[in-house]
């Protein structure tokens, strides 16, 4: 069985950055992110390849691509947790307005500002690392030291509590709207 490695040659490289740009321009949609997928890419399969965990040299082409369907998924799944409700509702016109500003009232705001402050104090740090540091459950449980599954579902819950928080303060003396979705 041949090296791996000298698969990987500066031609070899070449003329695989070129297919792997173009299919993660197909799912990308986005030329610097394609030439981005496609780096990512190769510096893996080089990874691999310097630690011999490319069996079969002769499918190498199948190997890469393999590498390349996860980094373009990886990417595509990190665009959904960064887009901002900005670039949703197109920019605001107010440059002192938020996000939150643009999709509920200012009667709604200060109802959810009271829901949350009666939230206890775990809840309010799981909710405010997952919505306002933008962290995944998986990087939450790394930082508090927890499985990831548990803090998948103490956001659920805290949300759940939040959600029926705030209904309760739109209830009770409120002027009643149509709830955020939470």
């Amino acid at each position: 069985m041949t090296s791996a490695t000298s698969e990987l040659g500066p031609d070899e490289l070449e003329r695989l950055r070129a297919g792997l740009e173009i299919l993660a321009l197909r799912s990308l949609r986005d030329r610097e992110a394609a030439e981005e997928a496609a780096q990512e890419t190769l510096t893996r399969a080089l990874e691999a390849s310097k630690q011999g965990r490319i069996k079969n040299p002769e499918k190498l082409g199948v190997f890469v691509r393999g590498i390349a369907r996860h980094v373009i998924a990886d990417m595509i799944r990190a665009r959904k947790h960064t887009t901002g409700l900005e670039a949703l509702a197109g920019t605001p016109s107010d440059p002192d307005s938020d996000a939150l500003s643009l999709i509920i009232s200012k009667q709604q705001r200060e109802q959810l500002r009271v829901a949350l402050a009666d939230l206890s104090a775990t809840d309010q740090e799981i909710l405010h690392l997952s919505f306002f540091e933008g962290l995944t459950p998986a990087e939450i449980a790394d930082r508090l030291n927890e499985p990831a599954e548990r803090i998948r579902k103490r956001k659920s819950r805290a949300l759940l509590r939040l959600r029926s928080a705030f209904l309760e303060k739109s209830e009770t003396g409120h002027e009643s709207g149509s709830p955020p979705t939470l």
